[in-house]
């Protein structure tokens, strides 16, 4: 057995249940008999990862702390689900349901949002740049070369994907939510409506609906900002900053009671999740020091959030300018 396998057998002992054999709680855990349990225990057998992950979770047991080799800069990770087409997306945001069912309503929860670009979160309406984002996302993380030819109008979404995304939309809307954002934040929503419809792949009436649909998002949020609380029946917190200085990448960091946990962006949807309270607790009090070198923009006085919001919505209108006038003059192709 060696020194880690040890470390980690002793220490899952300590937190057995007592009127229980340990030896038949790990069968029963590992889904194994006696005999194949009782090797694992005392080293005749390796303990594989899948093995300790499963005990971890029984007993309440951090990886971290016991799987660093001797070496405290290191941590162990693992990604959220990849997105290869319209069933792994759908089966992504499965996944976000059930991260964010313990947060949900949980007054003693928060997450804290640092925003590269527009908080998916609050796209996910019923509306059609709600479904230009998903066209997005399959064109980008899809391997099919079906999506990358087809146009937007002829792209077709399943109803229980929709149904699905929806879900974790109602859900982000009864979170107590702390978000930061960048100088930026519609940039890449303006950019993707513009490449699209140049591309052809977007028609003029879909583009002006999505501006629309962005509009009405920010007016949304704008109200929102305003009352530092959702328009939900238990009126959910929520606060908004804005930091100049910050060069987020869509990190999350949820934290409840007892437990917390990081999402870091790795590119659009994928996520390195990580456990390790050390670094989750580091990510908080940096994201605290972010929140101190911002301006709250939520409960300000009229005026401010006024002068904060008008500058998104001129973006908006610039770029409705920029696709009436390309409709005016089409791009020549040579």
């Amino acid at each position: 057995m060696s020194n880690i396998d040890n470390q980690f057998i002793k220490f899952i002992k300590t937190k057995s249940n007592k009127n229980i054999s340990f030896i038949e709680e790990v069968a029963f855990v590992l889904e194994t008999n006696y005999d194949a349990a009782y090797r694992r225990i005392n080293g005749k057998t390796t303990l594989s990862l899948e093995d300790a992950i499963k005990l971890s979770k029984h007993f309440k047991v951090s990886l971290n702390k016991l799987y660093t080799v001797g070496d405290n800069s290191k941590i162990l990770i693992k990604k959220t689900s990849e997105i290869y087409n319209l069933k792994t997306l759908e089966y992504y945001f499965i996944k976000v349901q059930e991260r964010l069912k313990p947060i949900e309503y949980n007054e003693k929860a928060i997450m804290y949002y640092s925003a590269k670009e527009l908080p998916v979160f609050h796209l996910l309406k019923d509306t059609e740049l709600f479904r230009f984002k998903i066209y997005v996302w399959l064109q980008v993380l899809g391997n099919d070369n079906y999506f990358k030819k087809i146009s937007f109008n002829d792209f077709s979404i399943p109803e229980s994907l929709i149904q699905t995304i929806l879900k974790v939309g109602e859900q982000y809307r009864n979170v107590k939510i702390t978000e930061l954002w960048s100088t930026n934040i519609i940039n890449t929503a303006l950019h993707q409506v513009q490449y699209f419809y140049e591309a052809n792949l977007l028609s003029y009436k879909s583009a002006i609906n999505i501006c629309n649909d962005l509009r009405n998002t920010i007016s949304t949020i704008e109200e929102t900002a305003y009352l530092g609380k959702r328009n939900t029946p238990n009126k959910t917190e929520y606060k908004l900053y804005y930091n100049p200085l910050l060069n987020s990448n869509n990190n999350v960091l949820i934290r409840v009671p007892n437990y917390k946990i990081l999402f870091m962006s790795y590119s659009i949807l994928r996520y390195y999740e990580i456990e390790d309270l050390d670094v989750c607790n580091k990510m908080e009090q940096f994201l605290k020091n972010q929140i101190l070198l911002s301006k709250q923009i939520t409960n300000s006085g009229v005026k401010d959030i006024i002068l904060f919001f008008k500058p998104l919505y001129r973006q908006i209108d610039s770029l409705e300018k920029q696709i009436n006038l390309l409709k005016q003059f089409p791009i020549q192709k040579y």
